[in-house]
């Protein structure tokens, strides 16, 4: 009885949404129901637009559900000199286990070093408290060197020929469909209007104000 009462409150909430979609005119309409068009949504409700956004299938059901489910401040991006970028990916990381600490776990990464590579053990040193210092010093866990010995310990399966040590940093693991679903709830209660299983055909230019 419960689930079909929830069947029915879904179904009746949809009805209402796609009536709402095509009643007045929309200040902006999204095509796509990933993170990248939930997030679009979340922000111009929150600055009073009417906006609506059509999902052809689930909502993350495209890149979204097959990303990497990494919430990461882009080491490598440090590596070519982009710090704008990887400053502005760890603070938005820094935030998100903030506000929502369930879509962003502390995950801890060990990068192991060995000779005659290009990513020598000082230089990734260096770049890991780089990385904790773009991050206003407030990343999810300290950076830190590893010796051999200890790299060895903690991943002991490693090829031991030519390692010369290793860092460890952290980034953070989310949950890459519940990321999207409480991005879209939360543009909903700002007024937008999202639904699913609505395919966009075509689009009319008209001339005018």
């Amino acid at each position: 009885m419960n689930a079909t009462v929830s069947q029915n409150a879904v179904e009746n909430r949809r009805a209402e949404t796609i009536q709402a979609l095509s009643k007045d005119t929309l200040d902006l309409l999204i095509i796509g129901g990933g993170i990248v068009g939930a997030g679009v949504a979340r922000d111009a409700a929150m600055r009073g637009l009417r906006v609506g956004l059509a999902e052809q299938h689930d909502f993350a059901f495209g890149t979204s559900s097959r990303s990497s489910r990494l919430l990461h401040g882009g080491l490598r991006y440090l590596a070519q000199g982009r710090l704008g970028l990887v400053r502005e990916a760890s603070l938005e990381k820094r935030i998100l286990h903030r506000i929502a600490p369930h879509l962003a776990e502390p995950l801890p990464f060990i990068f192991p070093t060995y000779q005659g590579t290009q990513w020598p053990l000082w230089q990734l040193r260096i770049g890991v408290k780089i990385y904790d210092l773009l991050c206003n010093g407030k990343n999810l866990g300290k950076s830190s060197s590893l010796t051999r010995s200890q790299v060895r310990g903690r991943v002991p399966n490693l090829q031991p020929e030519g390692l010369t040590g290793g860092v460890r940093y952290f980034d953070a693991l989310t949950n890459d469909a519940r990321l999207v679903i409480d991005t879209l709830r939360s543009a909903a209660k700002q007024g937008a209007l999202p639904a699913n299983y609505l395919q966009f055909k075509t689009a009319v230019r008209e001339s005018g104000p």
